[in-house]
C-alpha cells in the first residue's frame, strides 16, 4: 500500500510539473536594473534596462533595451513600461534600484513602502543614490562584456567587501524601520567611461539629509562594522602612506544612565603599509611607532568629525540608539533623541602595523 501511494505521488508531481509555464529568456522582458528621477509636474520618470538575448541564449552576448516612462508613482511606472513592451514584464530578477540625488533629497518614503511590500523583490537587491540622473547612468552602456545591471551590481558587491559598508535592501529596511538607527546608501557617479562609488548618502525619515565623500567611507565602515579588507591613504611627514587593512574590529560600550548617557567606541586595527610616496627614510623601530601614532591620530580626528556631523543632522547611522535599547530596560526613544545631539562619545583607536612593505 505504501509503495502504491508513493507511486501515485510521483506520478502527480510529473503531471503537475507539466502544467507549469515554460518561458525562455527571449519571451520575457526581465528587468534587472531600474532608475528613478523627478519628471515634469511632480511626476516620476522611470528608466529600466531589459537584456536582449539571441537565440543561443548566450548571456555574454546580450544587448540592452532601455525604456523610459513618466508616471504618478513607482507602481505606475511598471504599468506604463508594460505598455511599451511586446513581452511580459518580470521584476523578480531586479538586482539594482537607483534614485537621483534630487529625488532622494525630496524623500523616498512612498517608494520605500512599495519596496518593503513587494514580495517579488529580493531582499538582497541593492539600492543606490545617483549624482545626476539615474536614467542617464543606466542608458550609458559602459561595457559590451556585461549588462549595466551586472556592472553596477558587481561594483557595489565588490566594494562592500572592501571600504564600503554593506547596503542591501534588507540592510536599508532594517535601519529605516528600526528604532535608534538611520539608513544609508552608496552614492554613484557617472564618469565618461565608467561608474564609480563616490560616497555614502545618509537618510532621516526617508529623506537624504547628508553625505560623505569616498575618502571618508573607510572611517565610517571602521566605526560601523568589523571587516578585514580595504585601504586608506593618509599624509605622513612630507609624503603619504597607503595602509592595507587586514583586520578591524569595533566595540561599543554604553555608560551612565538614560538621563545622562555616554558611549565609548573602541577600534582595534591590524594593518600593513604597502606603499610610501614622497618619503626618503631608513626603516627603524621609531619610524614604525611614528606611523602607528599618525594612523591613530588620523582616524580619531576623522571619526570625531563624522560623529559631530551625525549629531548636527540628528541621524544615527551607527545605530548607537539601537545598541542602547538592547542594553537598557528603561530605554526611552524620545529621551534618547533629546540627549543624542549632546551625547558624549569617546573614540579610542588601537593600531598595530604588522608589515611594512618595502621595509620588510
Amino acid at each position: 500500500m505504501r509503495n502504491k501511494c508513493l507511486f501515485i505521488f510521483m506520478i502527480s508531481l510529473v503531471l503537475l510539473s507539466g502544467c507549469m509555464p515554460n518561458q525562455s529568456v527571449e519571451e520575457v522582458a526581465i528587468i534587472q536594473i531600474a532608475g528613478y528621477d523627478l519628471g515634469e509636474d511632480e511626476r516620476i520618470r522611470g528608466t529600466v534596462s531589459i537584456p536582449q538575448y539571441g537565440k543561443s541564449e548566450d548571456k555574454a552576448s546580450a544587448t540592452e533595451l532601455y525604456l523610459t516612462v513618466d508616471a504618478d508613482s513607482v507602481k505606475d511606472v511598471e504599468k506604463e513600461i508594460k505598455k511599451q513592451s511586446s513581452s511580459p514584464i518580470s521584476t523578480g530578477k531586479l538586482a539594482v534600484s537607483l534614485y537621483s540625488r534630487e529625488m532622494a533629497e525630496k524623500g523616498l518614503s512612498s517608494i520605500i513602502d512599495v519596496l518593503s511590500r513587494d514580495p517579488r523583490l529580493s531582499r538582497n537587491m541593492y539600492l543606490a543614490v545617483v549624482e545626476g540622473e539615474a536614467g542617464e547612468l543606466i542608458k550609458s552602456g559602459y561595457t559590451q562584456e556585461e549588462t549595466t545591471s551586472k556592472n553596477v551590481q558587481g561594483l557595489i558587491e565588490t566594494n562592500n567587501h572592501h571600504n564600503f559598508p554593506t547596503s542591501s535592501l534588507h540592510d536599508f529596511l532594517y535601519a529605516y524601520y528600526g528604532q535608534g538607527m538611520n539608513p544609508f546608501l552608496p552614492l554613484l557617479k557617472k564618469q565618461e567611461t565608467f561608474v564609480e562609488l563616490s560616497g555614502i548618502a545618509f537618510f532621516k525619515k526617508g529623506k537624504m539629509v547628508s553625505m560623505i565623500p569616498d575618502s571618508k567611507v573607510f572611517t565610517f565602515k571602521m566605526l560601523k562594522e568589523n571587516f578585514s579588507a580595504g585601504m586608506q591613504d593618509l599624509p605622513f611627514r612630507e609624503g603619504s602612506i597607503m595602509m592595507d587593512n587586514i583586520g578591524s574590529q569595533v566595540n561599543y560600550k554604553m555608560k551612565g544612565t538614560m538621563d545622562n548617557p555616554s558611549f565609548e567606541i573602541n577600534i582595534s586595527i591590524k594593518a600593513e603599509v604597502n606603499e610610501m610616496l614622497g618619503l626618503d627614510v631608513t626603516p627603524n623601530p621609531q619610524l614604525a611607532n611614528e606611523m602607528e601614532k599618525a594612523f591613530v591620530d588620523y582616524f580619531k580626528k576623522e571619526a570625531n568629525e563624522l560623529i559631530k556631523m551625525f549629531k548636527e543632522k540628528e541621524i544615527d547611522p551607527l545605530g548607537l540608539g539601537s545598541f542602547a535599547k538592547t542594553r537598557r530596560r528603561d530605554f526611552d526613544l524620545t529621551k534618547w533623541e533629546e540627549h543624542y545631539p549632546e551625547l558624549d562619545i569617546d573614540v579610542k583607536v588601537d593600531m598595530e602595523i604588522t608589515e611594512y612593505g618595502i621595509f620588510s
